[in-house]
């Protein structure tokens, strides 16, 4: 849409970091009437053109001045007025050209510059870092970054293949279709007392005074309290269309209502730590998608194919778009599901990781952060503990079954170790960046301790009361539904 969401400044005081949630918005889509006058379209036809031509123009001045960015203080001066729209509408149109050669900048890495990194081996390891972070972060200034430093060489020498066209090849161009960004300062939206149609939509003209009124077309969706912001698009049938967004009610993510382990599965996409599992039926559709993608990438490299082919980029952003598709479903339940609490997901380490859960854990938690509040914890064994007597062991899990060779525990794997991650939230002696080892030795103490015996693995002897732990035995009561516990009590070694 033409104008931001506004976004919700929240503060995790334990990391004493900040993060945004943004407003949710749902678009709200409808088209001119078939009965609509057609000496107003053709009023509309030619702000389109003059729209479009002066986006195209703001395009060019930025290009020749080699800009990817202005902030709204600079743009008035910057770009040349246009002598046929109003001064409103061409704010709307240096703001939208703004918006395309900033998104038309940050798509260069992807597509084009990352590659021309990874291959060019003049580059030195320290400059390869400099320039990807250049590319994926858009830094333009040089000074400290993270636990680094970007040099200002780094900086010109990726703005120089910006605005090199035999590398990143032609600028951004807008189409005759391009959609006009339009606010309520030039267009508005009511419903009509009475009459044929029952809703209008009015925008400013080319004519100074004069506004251009297009009936719509009946729908149920449409109501007072839209965005203040509309996309307005001609379509290849001679109607127009018309997409609003609508705001949804600002819910207060602050985490008061408690806690939820989320625990994102191999054959689910999220498993809760109160039993709901989401996402069963995705793991086949992605698992066809995924395989013709890696095939495909494998015979072309057979063959000696450096290049991507067009299939080969269409089948990846098919599964790029299915993966964020049911990521964003899935978050909009759980937000749903789970007012004002706190989910915690695992600080997992993807190398070695591939498949579903490599691409899903992306993409579902960086769409969750965006929506509630989020914590992230140490995942070491949590897919291997029980959670009523603490035994780890690589045989407990199979598949997406549990059961747990110290105490007979069983439910599904998924959701045990969603219970798992809820429970590492109150655990202060495990830390998320412990080392899976350290993790391990103190899992193991635990569990010596709760079954009375005084040797440890290493030989050693505890001295001293135990003490109490998160996994203790009142974590048996109350189980979820589906999951089942042989006994209340820890038996001994077998």
């Amino acid at each position: 849409m033409g104008s931001r969401p506004r976004n919700q400044k929240q503060v995790d005081w334990e990391s004493g970091k900040g993060y945004t949630l943004k407003k949710m918005q749902r678009a709200r889509i409808t088209f001119s009437s078939l009965e609509t006058n057609a000496g107003k379209l053709l009023r509309l036809v030619g702000l389109h053109r003059a729209y479009a031509q002066y986006v195209q123009e703001c395009l060019d001045q930025m290009i020749a001045a080699c800009k990817t960015n202005l902030y709204p203080s600079e743009r008035r001066l910057f770009f040349t007025p246009p002598p046929t729209l109003s001064s409103q509408i061409a704010k709307n149109a240096q703001a939208h050209a703004v918006s395309l050669m900033q998104i038309w900048a940050k798509g260069l890495y992807g597509r084009t510059l990352s590659k021309r990194i990874s291959r060019d081996t003049a580059l030195s390891d320290q400059q390869k870092l400099e320039l990807r972070c250049c590319g994926k972060y858009g830094i333009r200034k040089a000074g400290p970054f993270g636990k680094g430093t970007i040099s200002q060489d780094s900086i010109d020498l990726y703005l120089s293949w910006i605005w090199d066209p035999e590398v990143v090849g032609q600028p951004p161009q807008v189409k005759p279709d391009h959609p006009m960004q339009m606010t309520e300062m030039t267009c508005t939206f009511e419903q009509a007392a009475g009459g044929h149609f029952g809703w209008w939509i009015k925008c400013s003209s080319l004519e100074s005074r004069k506004l251009i009124q297009i009936p719509l077309a009946s729908t149920p969706y449409l109501k007072r309290g839209l965005a203040k912001s509309v996309q307005v698009q001609p379509t290849l049938d001679g109607r127009w269309r018309f997409q609003f967004s609508e705001e949804l009610p600002n819910q207060e993510h602050d985490g008061s209502a408690g806690k939820v382990g989320l625990d994102v599965g191999l054959n689910c996409l999220a498993a809760t730590s109160d039993g709901r599992i989401y996402g069963r039926n995705f793991k086949p559709l992605f698992d066809k998608s995924y395989h013709r993608v890696r095939d495909l990438r494998a015979n072309r490299q057979r063959q000696g194919f450096r290049e991507d082919s067009t299939r080969l980029t269409r089948l990846e952003r098919k599964l790029s778009g299915q993966i964020k598709s049911e990521a964003g479903r899935i978050t909009n339940r759980l937000v749903e599901a789970y007012p004002k609490h706190t989910f915690v997901c695992e600080d997992l380490d993807l190398r070695g990781c591939r498949g579903q859960k490599r691409f899903a854990y992306r993409a579902l938690q960086k769409t969750l952060a965006t929506k509630a509040v989020c914590k992230v914890v140490n995942p070491a064994y949590t897919s291997q503990e029980c959670p009523s007597c603490g035994h780890v062991s690589r045989n407990n899990r199979k598949g997406i079954k549990f059961a747990c060779k110290g105490c007979g525990r069983s439910g599904h794997a998924d959701v045990v170790g969603g219970q798992n991650l809820l429970r590492r939230s109150e655990d202060k002696q495990i830390r998320a960046g412990d080392h899976p080892s350290a993790v391990k030795r103190l899992l193991g103490m635990r569990y010596l301790r709760k079954r009375g015996s005084s040797a440890l693995t290493d030989g050693s002897t505890l001295r001293g009361p135990s003490e109490p732990e998160p996994s203790g035995r009142g974590l048996t009561v109350g189980v979820p539904k589906g999951i089942r516990t042989a006994s209340k009590s820890i038996p001994g070694f077998t």
